[in-house]
């Protein structure tokens, strides 16, 4: 089957994450027309509490299994240890939050968020295969049609019966539907027939992954744990106008890092090759255009953010519309964050992730404690850009330290390129 050309997979992957994740947004803007600001708290209270343990689902291999090109593990050993880290996420989900003491009704729309969560990990593997194998159309394929499903589904569910534990039931049925009946038909193309995936095979993957999981759980609670804060110190009410404000900023945060998804395969490629400058050029190149999007989407919340959250959420939302900026401006350092995270998977700079996110969870519970208690949602922002700053300038020098040491291998200063490894 013929790949398709990069271009041509970031226009796929990009819109087709662009259009899943508005609807996605759609869901949480809607919600406070169909059902108030209140159930607007629950729903993302679910959000929120179920994030790190949907980053354990996914068990952060998607970046390593699209840059595994010289095929260390087989495409069923990836898909067999998905399934114990969809199992082992949603047991640990529920531990945490049965200890929570939430009421019944907010376990039960936390449970079933988190099944689907869980719902797209599993398809999250076979887009794994999709992507290595250049076919990232049926990628945007597949979440165009999730999105629909999901957003017709609750949103349909919400405004005739007012129940928030059947539309999140829908929009995880949704998901699993897609992931059986379309997901799993397109990869098992690119399965090999003799395909295996030992006990042992699965056992060794899933241990090599576990810094990188531990990193990726810690980086998602670091992020997470101000919107808790909020939510414990002041209620659902208060998270509910928080990420009102906030949902406009999940459209810029998914389409930068939709531009840097379907590079990781060529990265791995010029790596693989040797060739540093190339390496060098493609993260220059995003990062010249992320810079120039960046200053495009701050002008835009500045100009027309208020306007909109106005238009959006009526005259209710307006004492709350001056976090907009703020929020856009954490919102691209998480994205700065999330593409620099698997430049660091590429060049196995494992150390240094268990610093980030160790840096970053630290950072995050001290400062959310001191900042939300004392100012709110403004304390959110703060503690937000306080981490974040920290976890960028610890992948930035393990960068810099990994490009240093590529340098010294092609001076012959080092025996080879697997020194970087």
């Amino acid at each position: 089957m013929e790949k398709k050309s990069t271009l041509a997979n970031i226009f796929y992957n990009s819109f087709g994450i662009m259009f899943y994740y508005g609807c996605q947004w759609l869901t949480t803007l809607l919600i406070v027309r169909l059902a108030g600001f209140d159930n607007a708290g629950v729903y993302n209270l679910a959000l929120t509490f179920t994030a790190a343990f949907g980053i354990l689902a996914l068990f952060n291999t998607r970046q390593y299994q699209v840059s595994d090109v010289v095929g260390e593990y087989s495409e069923l050993t990836y898909i067999r240890a998905r399934y114990l880290a969809m199992a082992a996420a949603f047991a640990i989900c529920a531990a945490g939050m049965l200890a929570s003491g939430y009421t019944l009704y907010k376990c039960v729309v936390i449970l079933l968020y988190m099944l689907h969560k869980c719902g797209e990990a599993w398809i999250d593997v076979y887009h794994g295969i999709d992507q290595k194998n250049g076919r990232m159309d049926f990628i945007c394929y597949s979440y165009i049609g999730r999105g629909i499903l999901m957003l017709a589904g609750f949103c349909g569910a919400l405004y005739l019966t007012q129940n928030l534990i059947l539309a999140v039931g829908i929009m995880m049925l949704a998901t699993y539907l897609t992931a059986y009946f379309y997901d799993r038909k397109m990869a098992e193309r690119f399965l090999a027939k003799d395909a295996a995936a030992t006990k042992e095979t699965v056992k060794k993957l899933m241990l090599a992954m576990l810094p990188l999981v531990i990193v990726a759980v810690t980086n998602n609670l670091s992020i997470s744990l101000p919107k808790y804060f909020l939510e414990r110190y002041y209620g659902e009410t208060a998270l509910g106008y928080y990420s009102s404000v906030a949902t406009p900023s999940m459209i810029v945060q998914v389409g930068a890092n939709t531009i840097f998804v379907p590079l990781i395969t060529p990265l791995a490629d010029r790596l693989l090759e040797k060739d540093r400058q190339g390496f060098i050029s493609i993260l220059k190149k995003v990062a010249i255009v992320f810079a120039v999007l960046s200053v495009l989407a701050v002008i835009a919340s500045a100009v027309f953010g208020g306007w909109f959250l106005v238009l959006v959420f009526k005259e209710e939302i307006r004492p709350y519309v001056y976090l907009f900026v703020p929020i856009i401006v954490s919102t691209l350092f998480i994205s700065i964050n999330a593409c620099l995270f698997p430049v660091c998977t590429v060049l196995r700079e494992i150390k240094g992730q268990l610093a980030v996110g160790i840096g970053g969870i630290v950072s995050s519970f001290a400062a959310s404690v001191v900042f939300v208690r004392r100012y709110s949602m403004d304390g959110v922002v703060i503690a937000l850009l306080i981490t974040l700053g920290i976890q960028i300038i610890i992948e930035v020098y393990c960068v810099y330290r990994k490009m240093r040491i590529w340098r010294k291998t092609e001076h012959g200063q080092s025996s080879s390129i697997d020194s970087l490894l």
